[in-house]
């Protein structure tokens, strides 16, 4: 094994260690041991085909920087979140909006002080429409199948059929 090997494996095995600190036990371990497995099947296949220590070490390095995304990715999947963190985050996301309708009535008074409206017409601001001059009429069916429709409509039913006669012998 060569020395660019040997620091690619360890900066693999670096990596895992960061992204799976401070997890539960069986969780990060059952990682780290996948991502174990992975190297040697890496290093030994490429070992198989011929592949050069420095050619395995490349191809290490550039799984490790490709698969930042997807590591990061896993970790968000496997986080516990407390209920105390929640609540915290859902009460900062309504002081947050609190402090922003403070501040859009605050605008809207800076900029027409004068027209004090009774309150904000939300989506009047936000989606301003003009006014729909006229709206044309649609229009109205085919010829053809008013003609068919009146027909199936106006047309009587058919009579009924007459009785079947039993003939017995």
């Amino acid at each position: 094994m060569t020395a660019s090997l040997a620091a690619a494996i360890a900066v693999v095995r670096g990596w895992t260690r960061v992204y799976t600190a401070r997890m539960d036990p069986p969780i990060r371990d059952a990682r780290r041991a996948e991502i174990e497995s992975d190297l040697w099947e890496l290093h030994e296949d490429a070992r198989r085909r011929g592949a050069s220590p420095t050619r395995i070490a490349i191809q290490m390095g550039l799984r490790l920087l490709f698969g930042i995304a997807d590591d990061l990715a896993w970790r968000a999947e496997h986080v516990r979140v407390s209920t105390r963190i929640v609540q915290e985050a859902l009460w900062a996301a309504a002081a947050a909006s609190l402090i922003f309708v403070w501040w859009l009535a605050t605008s809207l008074e800076a900029i027409a002080p004068h027209e004090r409206p009774d309150g904000i017409n939300v989506l009047r601001l936000l989606y301003p429409m003009r006014p729909i001059v006229s709206v044309p009429t649609p229009p109205g069916p085919p010829l053809e199948f008013a003609r068919l429709a009146n027909e199936c409509v106006l047309r009587p039913p058919p009579p009924p059929p007459p009785p079947l006669k039993v003939v017995t012998p």
